[in-house]
């Protein structure tokens, strides 16, 4: 480990290229992995809480002290390799730098302990290692009113597990919707990350089910992830299906789904609200809640007639939207 200050002393934008070129350089020297921590997490008095997402303006870009942990193999002289860091990299010299063993673990075990089966209402979320249980297998006919409703998602590399907030705000609105009437038939899930959201949607009614992503990778693996829940393009009397981001088909649907973070859900409202059907469903998740007030105020201003509300708040988010019953 080894505290690094900002470039020249300034936070500003070019700090995270100046990271990200630095980590690069200690990759290509054989680290293992490169992170980039706050030095004084731990301690509330001194702690820098960095806010700001995709979009929008933000003056702080890292901590003006950070902290570079890197991992190398078990075998390598660390320093050694931090000489030749230095040899390459010369604002390293003379940073304090500190060295630490890590003990051999059980890294699969360890991992799959920290995603833990989450069950809301009728609805099982879970990964491949843990059996689903006897309360929510699932019975004949799917899809009807009050069947328990299994899915299996192994964490990977698009967001949603089941396990955040955000998630669970969304898949609670999904219930409280199927609550209203029948199940929609036409859902969109915007930023579907694993495609849990999508699923969902489509063991519980859902006939034609579109998932899209700005992330490739994203958009493959929600399309696995819906094969391994035994659906695919057509599943029986469904489609499920995954696209890049604005290649669903046209038209509205009954229920939209946007669980991203607040400020693309600034810039996507007016065709959010668009592609929701009247007298539809839209529920937003991704939003902390002290930006709810200012993104309801601006949902409403475009969508006056069917104003949005809160609809659950959870560590430290919220879901927003409306619940109709439209088909």
């Amino acid at each position: 480990m080894a505290d690094c200050p900002a470039p020249e002393g300034r936070v500003g934008p070019s700090t995270d290229a100046f990271f990200e070129e630095l980590s690069d350089a200690l990759m290509g020297l054989g680290a293992l992995s490169v992170s980039l921590e706050d030095p004084a997490a731990d301690d509330p008095g001194r702690e820098v809480a960095l806010f700001g997402e995709p979009g929008s303006p933000s003056g702080l870009r890292a901590w003006p002290i950070s902290r570079l942990r890197i991992l190398l193999a078990g075998d390598a002289d660390a320093a050694a390799w931090w000489s030749e860091a230095i040899g390459l990299r010369p604002e390293l010299e003379g940073l304090p730098m500190e060295v630490h063993p890590v003990a051999d673990e059980d890294w699969v075990s360890k991992t799959q302990r920290q995603f833990s089966p989450i069950v809301l209402g009728r609805l099982w979320v879970g990964p491949s290692w843990h059996d689903v249980p006897e309360s929510h297998q699932p019975r004949q006919p799917a899809g009807a009113r009050a069947e328990p409703c299994a899915i299996r998602i192994d964490p990977g590399q698009a967001f949603g597990t089941g396990g955040h907030a955000t998630t669970q705000l969304c898949l609670e609105a999904l219930l409280r919707r199927l609550e209203l009437g029948p199940p929609p038939a036409r859902v969109l899930d915007v930023g579907t990350g694993s495609g849990i959201l999508a699923i969902a949607a489509a063991h519980l009614g859902a006939r034609e089910v579109w998932g899209e992503d700005i992330d490739p990778v994203a958009v493959a693996a929600a399309q696995r992830n819906a094969e391994a829940n035994g659906l695919g393009v057509p599943s029986g009397a469904a489609v499920v299906q995954f696209c890049d981001a604005g290649r669903a088909p046209a038209g509205s649907f009954d229920l939209v789904f946007a669980n991203i973070l607040a400020q693309p859900l600034r810039l996507l409202a007016p065709m959010l609200l668009s592609r929701t059907r009247p007298g539809g469903s839209l529920v937003l998740s991704g939003i902390l809640e002290r930006q709810a007030d200012e993104m309801l105020a601006l949902y409403n201003q475009h969508h006056p007639h069917t104003p949005l509300v809160q609809l659950g708040s959870r560590e430290g988010w919220v879901a927003l939207g409306f619940l109709g019953a439209a088909q």
